[in-house]
């Protein structure tokens, strides 16, 4: 059997590059178009970002408490225990919105990358090495959020607060 990417090896590249780009393309257009529940609320997008807060905080643990040899298996199976928690809720928390195999995991692909991205782009802000590099991860994380915002189903519950009301400072 004869390769058809024989003399193009570039084509398997590119492939490589533009289908699962195309894919979260129709992802953010169908999670933007409500055909699909991406985030359904700020909550949501909060837990994803939990994915990334866990094992930043871990690895700080692991820099602090070096020397004490014996606490590093049971943080690593603390942050291991964690880490499949959070993405048994975000599975089924996605499951539960969408009701089909095909949307969940289109969801999940759309999900997962943006809240991740998202928050390490925000920590980055504060923990970047120059100040370009923050300067750069300010202007990243502004220019996501329009797309966080529209992926969200529900924007009137979650953390953000509401105005007026007995809860005002």
């Amino acid at each position: 059997m004869q390769n058809i990417f024989e003399g193009y090896p570039d084509a398997v590249l590119y492939a490589a590059i533009i289908i699962p780009v195309l894919i979260y393309v129709y992802g953010v257009w169908k999670g933007t178009t409500e055909d699909m529940v991406v985030y359904r609320n700020f909550n949501d997008v909060m837990l994803v970002g939990l994915l990334f807060i866990v094992p930043l905080i871990t690895m700080q643990a692991f820099y602090y408490i070096s020397e004490i040899k014996d606490l590093h298996l049971p943080l690593l199976y603390a942050a291991i225990t964690l880490e499949s928690l959070f993405l048994l809720v975000i599975f089924f928390r996605t499951w539960k919105d969408n009701r089909g195999i095909f949307s969940t995991l289109l969801a999940l692909y759309v999900k997962l990358p943006t809240g991740i991205l998202f928050f390490a782009l925000l920590f980055n802000i504060f923990g970047g090495k120059s100040r370009q590099k923050r300067r750069e991860s300010v202007f990243w994380s502004i220019m996501l959020l329009p797309l966080l915002y529209a992926l969200v189903k529900d924007k009137n519950t979650g953390f953000i607060p509401k105005s007026g009301g007995a809860n005002r400072f």
